[in-house]
């Protein structure tokens, strides 16, 4: 082969590479999950949750007008936000959040809670303005009683914690219920998936559904092997992409959301920013 064959072949592996890596971070994928919530009535059938996380602003890297577009094509009843919606290392992008909140209310009701990119931005109060006022319920360690058809299920929103790991335990301790929620189906959301264990450790408030994301699908994902690197597992981590559940209590499911923008790492690998549809049967 001569020097040009060769080169010309470097170049097309290089041009195939960047192309590869263009559509790995910028072409969404939507994965739809079934879920049966135990103890939930008919009413709930065919109710749609689309779930997104980890977008940070403005480090997105997809289109937020097609992200929006996404949303709207899957009719969802309810869009829940799983934190780190903006980026820390930026100034808060109030125009793109608030934009973005005000979309997603067109389409359906939205709820949000922090992740600790929306908490470590020290703009938290402002953070949560812009979604309240866009009409984003945000749930700060708080319970809300979804209903449809005088049938329903509890919302939990976990707020983002400074240490995790030196907050009372149990951690969903400080979500305030009423009586009359702790017997209904419950969906969590919290932005870290390394405390599957320990949110399921209270039984009067253990969730039948978490939603989170943080992991950002491990980053880099190889066959066999799955993501390579997350914030709070480390290498290897087991919790990335897709329905978890715990052997002692199988009802009991995380689905883990890859997310939408990057963080630390400036892109993706065989990991593209994903929507999650979460179809109730």
């Amino acid at each position: 082969m001569s020097g040009w064959s060769i080169f010309g072949t470097i170049i097309g592996l290089l041009l195939a590479l960047v192309i590869y890596l263009i559509v790995q971070n910028k072409w969404m994928q939507v994965k739809h999950f079934r879920i049966k919530l135990p103890y939930s009535g008919k009413s709930l059938t065919g109710k749609k949750i689309v779930h997104l996380s980890d977008l940070h602003i403005p480090r997105h890297g997809v289109s937020l007008a097609r992200l929006v577009k996404k949303v709207a094509a899957e009719k969802p009843d309810l869009i829940v936000l799983t934190g780190d919606l903006v980026d820390v290392r930026y100034d808060l992008p109030k125009v793109e959040l608030r934009s973005l909140a005000q979309s997603l209310v067109a389409i359906a009701p939205v709820y949000a809670v922090t992740g600790n990119h929306d908490f470590g931005s020290g703009r938290l109060q402002e953070w949560e303005d812009i979604l309240t006022s866009a009409g984003v319920r945000v749930l700060i360690d708080e319970a809300e009683w979804i209903e449809f058809d005088h049938d329903g299920f509890v919302l939990m929103g976990l707020s983002e914690k400074e240490n995790f790991e030196t907050a009372p335990k149990p951690i969903l301790r400080g979500v305030t219920l009423t009586e009359g929620m702790q017997m209904k189906p419950k969906i969590l959301l919290a932005h870290h998936p390394e405390f599957f264990e320990e949110y399921l450790m209270d039984l009067t408030r253990a969730p039948d559904l978490i939603l989170s994301g943080h992991a950002h699908g491990g980053q880099f994902r190889l066959p066999f092997i799955g993501g390579l690197f997350s914030p709070g597992q480390g290498k290897f981590p087991v919790y990335t992409d897709g329905v978890y559940f715990d052997p002692e209590l199988p009802s009991k499911r995380m689905i883990v959301s890859r997310g939408i923008g990057n963080s630390t790492f400036p892109f993706r690998f065989n990991n593209r920013p994903e929507i999650v549809v979460v179809t109730l049967i």
